[in-house]
């Protein structure tokens, strides 16, 4: 939608994460009587400041969703400031309200950063736009961190104005059931967000959740999203929750299929039994580590233990759990990097999808953070710290990881091909009911079972060199790290 007159605001955000920030916001602003444009910021800075040009908007919203993507969301902000000298210029999300006063003094051009409950603080902005009254500016965004927190169920639908999207077939949409942790993760920027704010969990009611399921379904949607940082309440609510949740979409008639995210100690047998008869096809599971050390900084209260059953649990009920290996932190050693592997091998029976090797991201405002800059250590930009391991040994398995798995285009194509052949057999194991399901399951199972095998090879291959080799041979670095690369790539490409 392009529209070809003016409009009060422009809401941007990178829309092809199907995330809902902006959506909500467009939604919010619109019940307040804004005429809102919702703009993808993968259009380019040229094409959003002409679309800025043409509409003049007296509000720009730019939701951050990913701290890689900053940089851009300034630049489109500076842009925007000298075309709309008299538009108002904010910024939302999680990284910006804890990193607030850092992306004002980086931003010259913002007025404001949206703190607190970001939708009550839009509508500070809204009625003042609407009253052509004079939006009230701040030096880091208090006056608008104050504001009581929104009900969840008073929120409007998230704006859907690019439509529902479709994936091999099926139209899904991405939704929310609650907002926010009860648990504190030690790297979690939502975490420390939603505790900023003063209230860090907060559940939609059932019957306004189904409401919206039903309206998309309506629409064509049988796949949805849930993007919630925590789907599952704290016990005693928990079970009586999922089966109020079952039951209404019984009542309804709505056979659907959805996706979760949860933590090893959330996973019950009955309880995914039961919510995988009510259509859990996926689980992002917060395994994190397999490194117990590395589990208590984090501050998962878990155990290793937890987390291997966690696996083998959603292996038995046919439930596919995808997770992160966070095997790099600043304080990271070939000891803990070791155990990290020893533990994937373990679970190794219970992974259907390719293992995700990663690097714990440090943000402003979290536990981490706050270490790393109390040792000095801290290198990089305020809103996304960098820094080099103290284990010279570890850091060079951290960049020959990024070189082998990291930075490899076969990796990351054979994930995403791998993650849809997944969604297509579940998908049409639910909706279909075919037979041939089972044997497809098993053969994309050993696929993956195979592949992670190799790497795991690799990665004990990589830790016996930086033990044992002169690391500061940096030829003989340079060829073991393309030899490994090689032979990655080819087990991607030809499983």
């Amino acid at each position: 939608m392009a529209p070809s007159s003016s409009v009060d605001a422009l809401v941007i955000e990178d829309l092809g994460q199907q995330k809902l920030p902006a959506r909500v916001l467009t939604a919010i602003l619109r019940r307040a009587g804004l005429r809102v444009h919702l703009v993808d910021l993968n259009n380019g800075v040229d094409v959003i400041v002409a679309l800025a040009k043409r509409t003049v908007p007296r509000v720009i919203v730019s939701s951050i969703l990913f701290a890689d993507r900053v940089d851009e969301h300034l630049a489109l902000m500076t842009a925007l400031r000298e075309m709309c000298p008299r538009a108002h210029l904010t910024l939302a999300g999680h990284l910006p309200m804890i990193a607030s006063a850092e992306l004002r003094a980086a931003c010259p051009a913002l007025d404001s950063v949206l703190c607190g409950d970001t939708e009550a603080n839009a509508r500070v902005i809204a009625r003042s736009a609407v009253r052509d009254e004079a939006i009230p500016n701040s030096r880091v965004g208090e006056c608008f961190a104050s504001l009581a927190m929104t009900t969840l169920d008073d929120l409007p639908l998230p704006a859907r104005d690019d439509g529902i999207a479709s994936y091999l077939g099926y139209r899904f949409a991405t939704i929310e059931a609650s907002r926010g942790c009860y648990h504190a993760c030690a790297f979690c920027l939502p975490s420390a967000s939603y505790c900023k704010q003063g209230e860090p969990y907060r559940l939609r009611s059932i019957i306004n959740l189904v409401d919206e399921i039903e309206s998309l379904y309506r629409q064509g949607a049988r796949l949805f999203l849930f993007d919630d940082e925590q789907f599952l309440p704290p016990q005693p609510a928990r079970t009586k929750r999922i089966a109020a949740f079952a039951d209404e979409l019984a009542r309804r008639h709505l056979h659907i299929a959805f996706t979760i995210k949860c933590r090893a100690d959330d996973v019950d047998e009955s309880l995914f039994r039961r919510l995988q008869e009510i259509g859990l096809l996926r689980v992002y599971i917060g395994i994190e580590s397999g490194d117990q050390a590395t589990l208590d900084l984090f501050n998962k209260r878990v155990t290793v233990q937890q987390n291997a059953e966690a696996l083998a649990t959603m292996d038995a009920l046919g439930i596919i759990a995808d997770f992160r290996a966070l095997i790099f932190h600043p304080w990271s050693t070939l000891e803990t990097i070791g155990a990290e592997i020893a533990f994937l091998q373990s679970v190794l029976p219970y992974c259907s999808t390719f293992l995700d090797f990663r690097e714990v991201e440090i943000y402003p405002g979290t536990p981490l953070a706050n270490r790393l800059r109390d040792e000095g250590r801290s290198d990089g930009k305020m809103w996304q710290t960098q820094c080099t391991l103290a284990d010279p040994r570890a850091e060079v398995v951290r960049r020959a990881c990024r070189f082998v798995f990291s930075q490899s285009a076969a990796y990351r194509n054979t994930q995403d091909a791998l993650a849809r052949e997944w969604y297509a057999c579940l998908l049409a194991r639910r909706f279909c009911a075919s037979s041939a399901n089972a044997t497809r399951a098993r053969g994309l199972k050993e696929r993956a079972r195979r592949v992670n095998s190799e790497s795991v090879n690799v990665w004990r291959e990589m830790l016996e060199f930086a033990n044992e080799a002169n690391i500061c041979d940096a030829a003989q670095v340079n060829a073991r790290a393309s030899a490994w690369a090689t032979r990655v790539n080819a087990g991607w490409t030809t499983n």
